[in-house]
């Protein structure tokens, strides 16, 4: 799903081929940061509600609103927390 999403065209994500976008930050270690986006504790409930639809939780984030799916949510942030 990270893949599907396009999810390394911004950041660099460790394991992913391809993903080595600069425009975002790179995402090794996410599960081991204490916050997320610099605004939400890192649960797994915030990464999913950041995944989903990052601009409810910071209006000015670049990051954009991709439709992704709650399944797929849930499978990326599962994968992200393997990243520590």
């Amino acid at each position: 799903m990270i893949q599907y999403y396009g999810c390394g065209s911004c950041h660099i994500i460790p394991g992913i081929s391809g993903a080595a976008g600069l425009a975002g930050p790179p995402l090794s270690g996410i599960a081991s940061r204490i916050y997320i986006a610099g605004v939400l504790q890192n649960t797994p409930e915030n990464m999913m509600r950041w995944i989903e639809n990052p601009k409810t939780v910071d209006e000015k984030t670049v990051m954009p609103n991709l439709g992704v799916t709650p399944a797929d949510a849930a499978d990326i942030a599962g994968y992200l927390y393997t990243l520590r």
